[in-house]
């Protein structure tokens, strides 16, 4: 790109500081988007769920739409499976706040460019009609948003029947409104349709804006009227409205839709004179219009004046998307061959065009025009893959017609067929056909089926239940006999048959891979208690091992010529103690009881374990190791004849113990006559961690009496101790000794430093530069003392002088830092050589420092403070020198952005603009939304609103988050009406706001006395209050006809004195009161009987019928609870949504499968999703012990789905928390389970599979869990997680949280997700006492996610277990949010992986540590 920074191209900023900004005119741009990194890698699979089941609703589904929103900022465009996710979300709560449904609503338009427009009609038009039927409330802002998305889908409506709707249901049009339906009359051609509205409009004095004349010459274009299209260029001026880029792209698409090539380039040469910069995203819209109205041959010379500027290859992919759809792949290859490619580590280019292939077969395109877009791609180098994703996209979109042309065209071409390709035909393929599939593997492709292919895919969709005949069988198909035994053992043992298992590995002896077969060994034997067919499994582990050594060792010796190898060179794995180490590790319950059996097992077998696994046992089980274990663990590891000596079985370590502690342990240890120097070092050291002088003044003095050599570095410490306390005369007298004991020692640099600032600030000058002098290190400080708290105690010494003007002192000072070693010059500890001269006012030599320090340093210190000063003074040759001077340190594109926040802070909005719209400037958001927290926390109201301007149209800023500060600031400032502005303006510009923004917006206009023109969405407090109103007025009429006298004080024992007291006062209390009050009295006998006896007219509502039935629940009568229950379906009533979830689950936890299925015939679907009707279900067939029916049901429902909306409805009904019950308990049913779930993943439905995900690697099983993440689930956008997340918290495993970690953090789920991960495996090591470890987590995790992403709790615990430690946390935690503000701000990551981590405050200034530091 080339430099915009010399002199000629900056003084151009400078055009406008005599005259008045001039704001272009809103665009109402989709998105622009980041350029990605992996182009091309756009089209994987979009397949999400939510990521925690569990939670509440209005999370769940917040999150849904916070992640539309992420992808829409990303990549510009969503999938129709995640809309359609987002709409089954709501429908199955029934809920969805007045933002949520705005946002859902804008997504179906033109951020859908996979579907065509009229499945994207249809699908906004189903969610507008789920939304109505939910009563949704809704405003004239949903209404202008669904006007949008027919607009861009060019669906015909009546714009009269439209505005008819609206007004019918007293919603008040606005201008935003009347502008749509103008351009949809444009979009007919309708130009007297479109005339009356302006009419409308200017009798409304409603404002006309450029968006208006846009239509215009759209309607102009469509009646064939292109002088009038011209024309309007002139009306627009003549009203004042400079025309835009909006403007004449919207002209270029009309002359390209009449093929008007001569007109079109006119009107190109003439927005390249008048300096209006058509972006990227504008030309290609003039492509788009030119190919779809058959002037395709055109388009090179409009290709020719793209710019590729950021967010061109996701814009492009877009139009190449609808291109596809529209039949025009040739076209669409042009615009690939245009897309940057980015390169890897090693130069060569990245591939491109998997998106387009994907696409072409999910269009359903001929395969021989399939096959030539492949070959092009191949033979041109775009992608040399093209044949092999051609193919996986026909096996992932179920076209397995497709998939063996082009298997058979890919091995033509000589490309690999990997075994992979095959796993989807044996899945979809019938049981009896599995085996002629492997044996064509073999014959026809020369792929030889591996162990995984058999044992996941082969075995499971044989249906054969005997293990003898599947070996059988297998080796006829020409598997190997290893292969064939150890995958029919592996599939044994994870459907938990474990005697078959063993069975079959006696009866074959074969290599079983000891890391494999350890944890489905495990399971199994968790599942069946069989311990006999364990040892005898672990015993053939064992012997599969020494038979494949002695088969090493014999072909070592025949290398070496018969040599035998010296005993101990071939170390022997104690794949026996690793086993035993696992089951120790996963049988948390009855532990002891269980290992006590597998090792009494072992020593029967004779079978050993070493002595380092015998050690590391007894101190994983420590205070559960019992003699009887201890015992056997020393015969087990009995081979070098020692006993093993026991560990301590205490959990915590010395280091750990407190002062007394130690002390007490030190008294006990000498009692017995040992040595206790150890315990006395870790005492002193406890005594510095607690920071007691006097303490630990008396621990030394003690210690010395008792002739213990006190180590030199203990007198450092006290050194260090004594400045802590500033007690300054103390401490020069301690280092006085310790320097006459060793003269050679050194404080190290913090201590030496501290000292030197305590002496600095008692002004004893000289001695502070003694200490420094004495203490001088030979080379620069290392990274472990260049900590937070080290840097902040040396730029306070700079600092102090700075702010005193001495800059010769500061200068002496900061040179002998650097010469003595003690500092690398960063720009936190530059930034006071600058500050010194700027306190002075004094800027040539503060530009003169600046720029040595750039040469010399390589830091911009105080860069923002210099620009904003230069800017003030117009001085364009400085700032110029200052950019240049950056630029070489930091580049082009964050020395621009700098001079962007400093222009606007200056109030120089255009040029901050101009800088934005540089062609290849890369995006940085974060720095955007960086200095939009500090504008706020300062209070700067100007700043804010140039942003707004300075940034329209940047789709991947979060311009939410701009527009609710500045909302805040206009409510600080009681400018109503502006902030009733800010929500028409975001309208126009596209952007919704959110649920934060409307309620601040909602309170600024209540308390001004002025209407608000939309729904208010409801707080989660006031939705709790009322519903809880909403209880108290339905049980208030109840109580109303019971006399306060006879209301129960007290909840009375069910007998029959309230019956009795009825009865002797019949007049009193009718049946029905008397009902009621033994409701009330929890007496349901007595209810019962008051119901029996109602005459004619008495009538009980279904309230207090279901609380009757709840207080039958209770008590366990459920025969006469379901009585009730089926009176008031038969009624068309329901119990209470509470109550009947209530007795479903008793109903369920009973196996009560007939009265549930009598139920489930009485309620729709709605209505069943309503209560989890279908989770309890799938409970109440566990419990019936029917599990495995219950999956054979599921099964032939998924299979009898034909269409993809059949299945969408059965994955809708599938109980996902039930099949984790499933799972959990009948691990035998696992094999039936996955086969269920690649059959609902056969249609794109991944719920099934990512339950059975969690499951695996909840069970330790990495290796399956791997397979299925791989094959499905590793391009989901969305997972449900949170539970495996729960369990490793629960079992404090730190390797179940790094196996999700692994899998994750290679996936596209936002980074809170990821975040959420670390958060666990960092609050594991936390509480097991290992904040080093937690620490390295935290390091490791914030190179994948930013901190604001970690858990804030987690943070604190990790700071407090480090600080308790007497060390300094190294980094700060983000302040917690309120929940405005957390509202307010999107939840987007859509950062490009460049981004900087900015601080909180600009970088040019240095952060100023916190004096206790």
């Amino acid at each position: 790109m080339a430099s915009i920074l010399r002199t000629g191209k900056l003084l151009r900023y400078f055009a406008g500081f005599t005259r008045n900004v001039v704001v272009n005119s809103v665009r109402e741009n989709e998105t622009s988007s980041l350029v990605n990194s992996a182009p091309c890698m756009c089209g994987g699979f979009q397949h999400g769920f939510a990521t925690n089941a569990a939670a509440k609703a209005e999370l769940s589904l917040d999150k849904q739409i916070r992640r539309l929103d992420q992808d829409v900022r990303r990549i510009g465009r969503i999938s129709r499976r995640d809309l359609e996710e987002v709409l089954d979300e709501i429908r199955a709560h029934r809920t969805a706040t007045s933002s949520q449904s705005l946002l859902v609503i804008r997504c179906c338009g033109n951020l859908v460019p996979e579907e065509l427009p009229e499945v994207r009609t249809a699908l906004v038009q189903e969610i507008w009609k789920t939304l109505n039927a939910l009563n949704v409330p809704m405003d004239i802002s949903h209404y202008n948003a669904l006007l949008r998305v027919y607009l861009e889908n060019e669906h015909g409506f009546a714009p009269t029947d439209f505005l008819a709707e609206i007004e019918a249901k007293g919603i008040e049009p606005n201008r935003v409104t009347y502008q749509r339906l103008i351009a949809r009359y444009c979009q007919q051609g309708d130009i007297e349709g479109a005339t009356r509205i302006l009419e409308f409009m200017r009798a409304k004095s409603l404002p006309v804006n450029e968006n208006v004349f846009n239509s215009l010459i759209l309607g102009h274009s469509q009646a064939n009227d292109l002088e009038s299209a011209k024309g309007i260029l002139g009306v627009m001026k003549q009203a004042g409205l400079e025309p835009s880029a909006d403007t004449y792209t919207t002209l270029l698409c009309a002359f390209a839709r009449h093929g008007d090539l001569a007109a079109l380039k006119e009107t190109l040469a003439a927005c390249e004179q008048k300096e209006i910069i058509l972006l990227d995203k504008d030309l290609l819209d003039v492509v788009y219009t030119l190919t779809i109205n058959g002037n395709g041959e055109h388009v090179d010379e409009v290709l020719a004046k793209l710019r590729l500027s950021p967010g061109f290859n996701q814009d492009a992919v877009n139009v190449i998307l609808r291109l596809v759809n529209k039949g025009h792949e040739d076209v669409g290859l042009k615009l690939l061959r245009v897309m940057p490619r980015t390169s890897r580590v090693n130069g060569e280019p990245v591939d491109v065009g998997a998106f387009f292939i994907r696409q072409m077969v999910k269009a359903n395109r001929p395969v021989k025009k399939i096959l030539s877009i492949c070959r092009t791609l191949q033979g041109e180098g775009l992608n040399p893959k093209a044949l092999t994703i051609a193919t996986e996209a026909g096996l992932t979109n179920g076209v397995v017609n497709n998939a063996l042309p082009l298997l058979q065209e890919m091995k033509n071409a000589g490309l690999p067929i990997r075994q992979h390709y095959f796993w989807p035909l044996i899945c979809s393929a019938e049981s009896n056909q599995v085996l002629d599939i492997v044996r064509r593997m073999q014959q026809e492709f020369a792929v030889f089926p591996n162990s995984e292919t058999i044992r996941d895919y082969v075995i499971p969709n044989l249906k054969e239940k005997n293990w003898e005949r599947i070996v059988t069988a297998l080796r006829d198909a020409g598997v190997p006999n290893s292969t064939a035994v150890t995958s029919a053992v592996y599939s044994a043992l994870v459907t938990h048959q474990i005697a078959d298992a063993a069975r079959i590995m006696e009866q074959n002896k074969a290599y079983y891979v000891p890391f494999l077969f350890r944890q489905p060994l495990i399971l199994a034997l968790s599942h069946t208690n069989d311990y006999a067919s364990f040892i005898r499994c672990v015993r053939q582990i064992h012997e599969g091992l020494q038979v494949r050594q002695g088969k090493e060792e014999e072909a070592d010796q025949a290398a070496e010529g018969g040599a035998a190898a010296a005993p101990g060179e071939r170390s022997t794995p104690d794949v026996v103690g690793a086993i035993v180490q696992e089951a120790t590790t996963y049988f948390r319950r009855d532990r002891v009881a269980t290992l006590e059996k597998i090792l009494k097992g072992l020593v029967k077998q004779g079978l050993s374990i070493s002595s380092a696994k015998a050690t590391q046992l007894s101190e994983q089980l420590g205070s559960e190791l019992t003699p009887r274990i201890s015992e056997l663990l020393g015969r087990l590891s009995s081979g070098e004849l020692e006993p093993v000596p026991l560990p301590n079985s205490a959990k915590r370590s010395l280091d750990s113990l407190s002062i007394d502690e130690l002390e007490r342990f030190i008294v006990n240890v000498e009692a017995k006559g040992d040595n206790a120097n150890n315990i006395k070092r870790q005492l002193l050291n406890a005594c510095f961690r607690s920071q007691n002088l006097e303490k630990t003044l008396q621990v030394i003095e003690k210690l010395e009496t008792e002739k213990y050599q006190i180590p030199i570095g203990i007198h450092a410490q006290l050194i260090d101790l004594y400045t802590h306390h500033r007690r300054s005369a103390e401490a020069l007298e301690a280092y006085g000794k310790l320097r006459a004991k060793d003269a050679a020692f050194k404080l190290d640099n913090l201590k030496a430093v501290r000292l030197a600032d305590l002496l600095l600030q008692e002004e004893r000058e000289a001695e502070a530069y003694k200490v420094l002098e004495d203490n001088k290190k030979d080379a620069p400080i290392s990274e472990t003392e260049g900590s937070f708290n080290y840097v902040s105690t040396v730029w306070r010494v700079l600092n102090s002088l700075a702010e005193a003007g001495q800059a010769e002192k500061l200068r002496k000072l900061f040179d002998a830092l650097v010469a003595a070693n003690y500092i690398v010059p960063t720009n936190v500890l530059l930034g006071p050589l600058i500050k010194v001269h700027l306190v002075k006012d004094d800027i040539p030599r503060a530009i003169e420092a600046f720029e040595e320090i750039c040469k010399k340093h390589k830091s911009t210190p105080w860069k923002n403070e210099l620009a904003c000063r230069l800017i003030q003074k117009e001085d364009a040759a400085n700032l110029q020198r200052l950019t240049d001077l950056s630029t070489g340190i930091h580049g082009e594109v964050n020395s621009l952005y700098d001079l962007v926040f400093s222009f606007v802070e200056c109030g120089r909005v255009r040029q901050a603009r101009k800088i934005l719209e540089t062609p290849g400037l890369r995006t940085r958001p974060q720095r955007i939304s960086s200095a939009c927290d500090r504008y706020k926390n300062e209070g700067l109201l100007q700043p804010l609103e140039g942003l707004i301007e300075a940034t329209r149209d940047l789709g991947h800023i979060d311009r939410n988050k701009i527009y609710y500060t500045l909302l805040l600031s206009y409510d600080k400032a009681n400018e109503a009406e502006k902030a009733l502005g800010l929500w028409t303006k975001m309208q126009e510009e596209a952007v919704t706001p959110n649920d934060a923004f409307l309620l601040k917006l909602a309170d600024i206009l209540k308390k001004n006395n002025l209407e608000v023109p939309f729904v208010v969405p409801e707080t989660q407090k006031e939705a709790a209050r009322a519903k809880k109103n909403k209880t108290k007025d339905q049980a208030k009429p109840e109580q109303a006809n019971i006399p306060a006298e006879k209301l129960p004080k007290e909840k009375p024992s069910p007998k029959k004195e309230p019956l009795d007291k009825a009865e002797a006062a019949p007049k009193t209390i009718s049946a029905l009161s008397g009902f009621r009050k033994a409701i009330l009295a929890s007496d349901p006998d007595t209810a019962i009987e008051y119901k029996n006896k109602f005459i004619s007219g008495d009538k009980v509502n279904a309230l207090d019928t279901s609380r009757l039935i709840e207080l039958l629940v209770r008590a366990d009568r459920l025969v006469e609870a379901s009585k009730y229950v089926d009176e008031l379906l038969a009624g068309n009533q329901h119990p209470q949504p509470k109550i009947f979830k209530f007795y479903l689950n008793k109903i369920a936890a009973a196996g009560d499968l007939e009265t549930l299925e009598r139920i489930g015939q009485q309620l729709n679907e709605e209505q069943k999703r309503l209560v989890s009707f279908d989770n309890r279900y799938c409970h109440a067939n566990i419990v019936a012990g029917k599990a495995e029916q219950f999956l054979g049901k599921l099964t032939a429902e998924i299979e009898a789905a034909k269409t993809p909306e059949e299945a969408a409805k059965q994955a809708g009904k599938f109980p996902r928390g039930g099949a984790v019950g499933i799972l959990d308990k009948h691990p035998e049913l696992v094999a039936k389970y996955q086969n269920l779930a690649e059959k609902y993943a056969a249609h794109n439905q991944l719920g099934p599979m990512n339950v059975l995900w969690m499951h695996l690697i909840s069970s330790n099983q990495e290796a399956a869990s791997k397979q299925i993440w791989d094959k499905y689930l590793s391009s989901a956008p969305r997972l449900m997680f949170q539970r495996v997340l729960q369990t490793a918290r629960e079992q404090q495993d730190e390797k179940l949280a790094g196996v999700v970690i692994s899998q994750l953090r290679d996936s596209k789920i936002s980074e809170g997700a990821i975040g959420n991960a670390y958060s666990c495996l960092i609050d594991i090591q936390t509480t097991k006492g290992h904040p080093d470890k937690a620490l390295d987590v935290l390091a490791t995790a914030i190179k994948d996610v930013s901190l604001e992403n970690i858990n804030r709790t987690a943070l604190l615990r990790l700071k407090q277990a480090v600080e308790e430690k007497s060390q300094k946390f190294p980094y700060t935690i983000p302040e917690k949010r309120a929940k405005a503000n957390d509202d307010s701000s999107s939840s987007s990551s859509s950062s490009s992986s460049d981004d900087d981590v900015s601080p909180s405050i600009p970088e040019t200034v240095p952060h100023k540590p916190d004096s206790k530091a």
